[in-house]
């Protein structure tokens, strides 16, 4: 069987391991991605090493400054030869064998569809059956995706300003693109049924200090750079929501410097501020309210 005509992104530091774990799992997929390619972030050299040595064909970019998950998947996406693009983390990959052809198939029969939000499942998840059903016909309206499992086109993801490059760009990098794809004209929506495991203990990573003061800037981050004025203070009652939810969950280590950071990222940022129109927000919020109801 030929290739499918999709390229898989990946950015990776310094787990060399994962990496190969998840390229084995990726490459039983049948059929194979046209293209792989690998953005190594600065101060990694074991990684293209391995690489070269166990996955010759795969494609490797490298950076001399660091660039973090989102300005790898920058260059990323500008690497790619294919309009259909399937995002994935270094310890992620699919679960269904057919994965790449019928990601293929999603992206050309909807060209208003920009992105496609796979079915995560995470480590500490409980197990379940991936469902086989690959209907179209159940793909939801979303307002976000996530990067380690998410099918993008090529095309509409460079009309945008593509990720920031954040080195801790949780709760800010695929909304962002998002927001950014919504506002001009162009669908994001879940599929339930492609699934895509993410080889990572949600609540152990998430509750690093680190982390926890990085969703908290960015929560505050996001609404500077893409609300409207007149949508900045729901974006201030975000910021206190995300401080309430990492103290009920007990992540007390952070939150300070998350809170603190707010302006010094703003300030740092402020020339990639493009704010959205208002009736792209208005979408946005019809479509979180929907969610949670």
């Amino acid at each position: 069987m030929t290739n499918a005509p999709v390229s898989v992104i990946l950015p990776t530091y310094k787990r060399a391991d994962s990496l190969r774990g998840s390229l084995r799992k990726l490459l039983q997929c049948d059929p194979a991605p046209d293209q792989i390619v690998v953005h190594v972030d600065a101060g990694d050299e074991e990684t293209p090493t391995m690489l070269a040595a166990e996955f010759p064909t795969v494609e490797v970019i490298r950076s001399d400054t660091q660039q973090g998950p989102g300005g790898g998947r920058n260059k990323l996406m500008a690497a790619s030869r294919n309009e259909t693009v399937v995002s994935l983390d270094d310890d992620s990959w699919p679960l269904q064998a057919d994965f790449l052809g019928v990601a293929d198939q999603m992206m050309s029969s909807a060209t208003s569809i920009a992105a496609i939000a796979c079915h995560i499942i995470e480590k500490d998840d409980r197990p379940e059956e991936s469902n086989n059903s690959h209907n179209v016909a159940e793909l939801k309206p979303t307002f976000s995706f996530v990067g380690c499992g998410a099918i993008i086109r090529r095309s509409a993801f460079l009309k945008t300003t593509g990720y920031i490059p954040l080195r801790y760009a949780y709760g800010m990098e695929e909304a962002d693109v998002s927001i950014q794809l919504l506002d001009r004209g162009y669908e994001v929506v879940s599929c339930p049924n492609l699934s895509v495991f993410h080889d990572c203990p949600r609540e152990t990573h998430h509750s690093s200090p680190s982390i926890n003061a990085a969703q908290i800037t960015n929560t505050g981050l996001f609404a500077f750079l893409r609300y409207p004025y007149r949508f900045w203070p729901y974006g201030c009652l975000q910021v206190i929501n995300r401080i309430a939810f990492s103290l009920k969950k007990r992540r007390f280590r952070g939150v300070i410097q998350g809170l603190v950071s707010i302006p010094f990222h703003c300030l740092k940022y402020s020339q990639h501020r493009r704010a959205v129109t208002p009736s792209t927000m208005r979408l946005l919020l019809k479509m979180k309210r929907r969610s949670q109801g």
